[in-house]
């Protein structure tokens, strides 16, 4: 899978999500994860074209993609250096998600941050969808963040001058 440059977000708390623990929260030692996220399962190919939703940069730098998130529309800055997708609270909420009280800790660019496991039924951008896809809620993100574990599950991500092709 190719990836292009990572994308970074000046001022966001959780970028580049490293490492998850359960409640309550403490610092995990050594390398990887203390709990690692459950592949998603396989993406599900549409029937429209090739399967490919191609997004173009915003003004700000970032791509950002419109998905459907257990239903409910969501728009999700498509951040390859963070590894699992991210929730504002108020997008779990539209997406029927509910929030435990659990924590985990995610140390990213930011710092370490205080999130909530959860999992998310369905999640597609155009035609291609996959399910069961964990992610986490962040009290301070200002942008849901569509990350490597939603990510990894296409064949390819590409960034093309102001094109970013999922397919």
């Amino acid at each position: 899978m190719s990836l292009g440059n990572g994308l970074v977000l000046t001022g966001v708390a959780v970028v580049g999500v490293a490492l998850m623990s359960p409640s309550p929260p403490k610092r995990a030692g050594g390398s990887g994860f203390e709990r690692p996220f459950a592949a998603a399962s396989p993406i599900k190919r549409g029937g429209i074209g090739l399967g490919a939703s191609e997004l173009e940069r915003a003004p700000d730098g970032h791509f950002y993609a419109e998905a459907r998130v257990n239903g409910a529309s969501i728009r999700f800055m498509v951040d390859t250096g963070a590894s699992v997708v991210m929730l504002t609270p108020a997008d779990a909420q539209r997406a029927g998600i509910a929030v435990p009280a659990e924590r985990a800790l995610a140390a990213g660019v930011g710092g370490t941050v205080a999130v909530a496991p959860v999992m998310i039924d369905r999640l597609a951008i155009g035609a291609l969808e996959a399910r069961s896809i964990q992610a986490a809620v962040a009290d301070q993100l200002p942008v849901s963040l569509l990350g490597q574990n939603f990510l990894a599950q296409f064949d390819s991500v590409e960034i093309r001058g102001d094109r970013m092709v999922l397919r």
